[in-house]
């Protein structure tokens, strides 16, 4: 009769828990579910390992589609890039240069929206046949292209005009605002645009008392490091700010400038200050609990002073 070692002692032959020779039969059933066992685990361990070597492997920018519903063609979809890797499977990345680098440089299909991140402008032929990408802003950034005629993007407007000449934004609006707040213009003085750009792109960051970014502001925080993008030093508190500018009326307002409110309505008493964007908005950080906003100026909020820095 075949003995099986299951840890008792009376089940061994020898201290050691190992059978006698007189058992060679036992290796051909007892051994070979045990050896079955190993292999098993082994197998499990390496489809581990594959399985974590094939998440490292998508660490560039590129995730898996396993869970999700196929997209209907390669391309754009409106907030992410599709495409199949070698294997036939459906991946996407929300890095148009990565797109290009896994599609070999295949543009984004065409779609009866917009292919890809878009200009504010209204489509074209050649918008639709560049991937739904035009120089300039789009709504969130400045697109533009490089020596090599490949597109890359910024969220400054200074560094958007180095790249490009001097150039400004396509399309209908080069303000980089977003909704009503496109004004159709540009600040006089490429300074105080690259300092509205900035501020605009803090629009949706948390108001935070004190607060000099880039996690959240308070109103003369927000102007003076909008202004400092734009090379031009303002004091920290909102009534020196107003001190170091040049006052002027509401019929002179143009894109840019300050606005200050003042209970007492004096100049000493300014508590806030907020930055001009033309049409009658600003965009602010208005008070704690807020988040950077656009703004519109109202009758029953209106300014007491304005100054042009």
């Amino acid at each position: 009769m075949t003995t099986v070692n299951t840890g008792a002692p009376d089940a061994a032959d020898e201290p050691t828990g190992q059978h006698a020779p007189a058992a060679d039969a036992r290796s051909a059933t007892a051994d070979r579910p045990a050896w079955a066992g190993r292999i098993r685990r082994g197998m499990g361990m390496a489809a581990v390992i594959a399985v974590g070597v094939g998440a490292i492997g998508l660490g560039t920018g590129v995730s898996p589609a396993a869970a999700e519903r196929a997209p209907a063609h390669a391309g754009w979809d409106g907030s992410r890039y599709w495409f199949k890797d070698s294997q036939g499977q459906w991946r996407w990345t929300s890095h148009y240069s990565v797109y290009l680098a896994r599609t070999g440089g295949a543009k984004p299909s065409s779609q009866s929206s917009s292919s890809g991140p878009s200009s504010s402008s209204s489509k074209s032929s050649s918008n639709s046949s560049n991937g739904g990408i035009k120089q300039g802003w789009d709504g969130s950034r400045y697109w533009f292209k490089n020596s090599k005629g490949e597109w890359r993007w910024t969220s400054h407007y200074d560094i958007y005009l180095q790249r490009t000449g001097g150039s400004q934004s396509s399309g209908g609006s080069s303000s980089g605002s977003s909704g009503s707040a496109s004004s159709g213009s540009v600040a006089a003085d490429h300074n105080v645009e690259a300092a509205v750009q900035y501020a605009l792109a803090q629009v949706g960051k948390p108001f935070r008392t004190a607060g000099n970014g880039p996690d959240g502001y308070d109103c003369s925080g927000l102007v003076q490091q909008s202004f400092r993008r734009g090379g031009i030093s303002l004091p920290r508190i909102a009534n020196d700010q107003y001190a170091a500018t040049t006052p002027i009326k509401a019929s002179q307002l143009r894109r840019g400038d300050l606005l200050f409110w003042s209970p007492s309505g004096t100049a000493r008493g300014i508590q806030h200050v907020a930055i001009y964007l033309g049409n009658n908005q600003y965009v602010e950080a208005a008070r704690p609990g807020t988040r950077i906003r656009i703004s519109t100026i109202s009758k029953g909020y209106y300014p007491a002073f304005m100054g042009r820095p």
